[in-house]
């Protein structure tokens, strides 16, 4: 069996729960709008701190990168950092003046704060604006937090030179609340949260995916729905996961769509079940 064998099964022209990035396929919900909104008003705005968190899972990243692609080239200049675990300050300010294309970037922090500092103030001058997007933020070291305080301070007599869009999970808001954090958590000007999706968001995110891959939505049969939303509590990236297997999980059955038995079955074989369902495994074919 080939890779692509299981979506032209079941008439579909691609996979449409796999787990990547693909913002062609990024179902947006209320909440997602309005974030996106928000995210971009608070950049035009010359902001210096905004905060996006979720549980992993919930679309920040796809958010992310929606608002990258919405920004324009001449007026702003998107700089994209994946944090590792325990990321310092030293190395931050490194990876975001690598990804501005600058070849010294000095040795020491002071050397590479102003040198951060005289790049951004020279896209200022030619009419573009530095926004970095910091995805994992809550995986940065403390050192890294307070020196993005420093960051919300580049500014000139009218405006602010940077805007720091930090992505995180919830625990980063937690970790905020500490009075050590005081200073920086007063410089965010605003926190958006994305919540996992409720049952009528899922149905309606699945259907727009298989919709946009060819696909129709009885696929799926109208319980499974409900069953999905149960066993993965609304988050995108489980939906992926269980629906993905659940594909080939009936595949391998010869059956020509997902049921909620299905699910179930599967769930017990893999043990990949998050909620509690009530249905049996002799329902699998119902």
């Amino acid at each position: 069996m080939n890779s692509c064998s299981w979506t032209e099964k079941f008439g579909l022209q691609q996979n449409p729960f796999k787990d990547t990035l693909n913002t062609d396929l990024f179902y947006r919900t209320s909440q997602h709008e309005e974030a996106l909104v928000k995210i971009r008003i608070g950049m035009d705005d010359s902001h210096a701190l905004i905060l996006l968190t979720g549980m992993s899972g919930t679309g920040k990243t796809l958010v992310s990168q929606l608002v990258i692609r919405s920004l324009d080239q001449e007026s702003y200049l998107p700089v994209f950092i994946p944090v590792y675990p325990g990321m310092g300050k030293g190395m931050l300010l490194q990876q975001i003046l690598s990804e501005m294309g600058c070849k010294d970037i000095g040795r020491y922090t002071h050397d590479r704060l102003s040198r951060l500092q005289e790049e951004a103030m020279n896209r200022h001058e030619t009419g573009q604006r530095l926004v970095v997007i910091i995805d994992e933020a809550h995986f940065l070291k403390a050192d890294a937090l307070h020196i993005l305080r420093t960051l919300s301070n580049l500014e000139t007599e009218h405006e602010k030179l940077v805007t720091v869009l930090l992505i995180a999970e919830e625990s980063l808001k937690k970790r905020l609340n500490s009075p050590s954090y005081a200073s920086l958590r007063g410089r965010i000007t605003f926190a958006v949260s994305l919540k996992p999706l409720n049952c009528a968001e899922t149905e309606q995110f699945i259907k727009y995916r298989l919709l946009k891959c060819g696909g129709p939505p009885q696929l799926l049969t109208d319980n499974a729905y409900e069953t999905v939303f149960r066993m993965s509590k609304g988050i995108p990236r489980e939906i992926n996961r269980l629906l993905y297997n659940g594909f080939l999980e009936a595949l391998s059955c010869d059956l020509p769509s997902i049921t909620a038995g299905l699910l179930q079955q599967m769930s017990i074989k893999t043990g990949i079940c998050h909620g509690k369902i009530k249905q049996t495994a002799s329902q699998a074919t119902a």
